[in-house]
């Protein structure tokens, strides 16, 4: 059997780490069962790995019931340890149209900042950016919803072995 890459086993398995949480893993148990798989990594990055997807789980879609001249609180706001530019990452649910008459297409887009903003202010971000991002030039936007929040905290940036 060939040998893969360092890191792809990690990748495999931070995709798997949400659908197994829903399912009820304990941590333990689904890295257990990725050892089986033949797809285990070390425990301590795993472990970060599953503290973020659970933290993230937990507050996804949470932002979109935030005021919008408020700033989100804490509460809300998944602490991960993924490696962004910024401190704080936003996602944004938004809807676009190609050409009049056309159905609208739904995706999500990101929005990085230093500091923590409002709702409005996150939306004005998406708005005004939407015409940078080339592959969206084309699109007209036509709905934008605040939809989640994270917060880069100080941790190692692991490296699967």
């Amino acid at each position: 059997m060939a040998k893969r890459a360092g890191g792809i086993p990690r990748a495999i398995a931070m995709k798997m780490i949400p659908g197994a949480i829903k399912a009820g893993f304990s941590a333990t148990g689904f890295l257990e069962y990725l050892k089986k798989q033949g797809l285990g990594y070390r425990r301590t990055i795993f472990l970060a790995d599953w503290r973020s997807a659970l933290g993230v789980s937990q507050v996804e879609g949470l932002l979109r019931f935030v005021r919008r001249d408020r700033l989100p609180t804490a509460r809300i706001i998944a602490d991960v340890e993924w490696a962004t530019t910024q401190e704080y990452m936003f996602k944004v649910k938004v809807w676009s149209q190609t050409r009049p008459g056309e159905p609208l297409t739904e995706r999500f887009v990101n929005i990085m900042s230093d500091r923590n903003m409002t709702p409005v202010e996150i939306e004005q971000q998406v708005f005004s950016q939407w015409g940078e991002w080339e592959k969206y030039a084309a699109e007209s936007l036509k709905k934008v919803q605040t939809w989640s929040a994270y917060r880069r905290i100080p941790g190692k940036s692991f490296e699967a072995d």
